[in-house]
This record gives C-alpha cells, structure tokens and sequence, in this order.
C-alpha cells in the first residue's frame, strides 16, 4: 500500500493544534468610518521589554487586516473564563454581526489609541502602535510598541490546546 507523507504545512497545522498558547481578540478600526475591527487568535507574543512590544500575526486576506494596517494600531485583548463568547463571533464568519455587540466593549481613550476597542475586565488589554511590518507567506507579522495597558489583576487567561478553548493551569 502506497501512503504519502502529507507536506509539512499540513504536518505543522496538525502539530499546533495541541500547542497550548493564549488566546485573545486582537482589535482595531477602520480610520475611514471609526468601524471597530478585530479577529480572534492565538499568533502573538511579546517582543521585549524595552521597549515594551508585543507580536501578531495577521493573514492578508482577513477582514480586519486592511483597516489595522491604515489604522496603525491594535489591542490584544486576553480573555478569561466567562469571557469565551468573545470568541465565536471573531473565529466563526458565519456569526460576524454578533461581533463587538456585548456589554463589556469600550473604546480606548488615549491619546496614541482614540478608536480602538477593548474589553473591559478583561485579564488584559495591551495597546500597541505598529512600529514593524513583515510579510511573509500568507500572513503580516506586526510588531507593535506597546503605549498602554489596562489590566483587571486577573491571572485567569483563556487558551487554546488540542483543538479547544482551555484554561492553562500550573501542574502543581
């Protein structure tokens, strides 16, 4: 029986499905209409701390990509248990206008982020200005110098392993 190897992006994709890491809705707007813009993920990571910067990755071809590229910010919002709803209407097209439409969204006041959305309670929201843009493949990686930061005190993050919504936890 003859069996092919699937290419190594499809070994990858299978391979990061059961690697735990963060998940959050990045958001931002679109400097044309104000219209919030945002996708769920779980491609970021800090950069340094000095200066404070913060990573995502963003595929070209999402909706949000084109209005956060013109906007030139972002917020990464951690979510906690409780907060999962968030997810669905930014991971699922299909539910798009549920998207920003609970109770918990704000708009940022400050002076580098009039504009951009948070969620309020949140276990963190990281306000960021792109300061480097590199494509690669299908995506942009971003990297954006960290202006502010509103944090609720919460260590209950929200992330994504084996395929799942989860909520790490120390092994002992």
């Amino acid at each position: 029986m003859n069996q092919t190897t699937p290419a190594p992006g499809e070994r990858l994709k299978r391979v990061l499905r059961f690697m735990p890491a963060p998940v959050g809705i990045v958001t931002s707007f679109d400097p044309d209409n104000g219209q919030p813009v945002g996708l769920a993920m779980s491609a970021f990571m800090p950069v340094t701390l000095d200066p404070p910067a913060m990573a995502i990755c963003v595929n070209r071809s999402g909706s949000a990509h084109d209005a956060m590229i013109r906007a030139g910010r972002f917020c990464i919002n951690l979510l906690r248990t409780g907060q999962d709803g968030h997810v669905t209407p930014f991971a699922d097209p299909a539910a798009r206008d549920a998207r920003f439409s609970q109770d918990d969204w704000r708009q940022h006041v400050h002076h580098a982020h009039n504009g951009v959305w948070y969620i309020e309670g949140a276990p963190a929201a990281i306000f960021c200005t792109i300061r480097e843009r590199v494509s690669f493949g299908t995506h942009d990686l971003l990297v954006g110098e960290v202006d502010d930061l509103i944090t609720s005190g919460s260590d209950d993050i929200l992330g994504w392993a084996n395929g799942a919504l989860c909520r790490p936890a120390p092994l002992s």
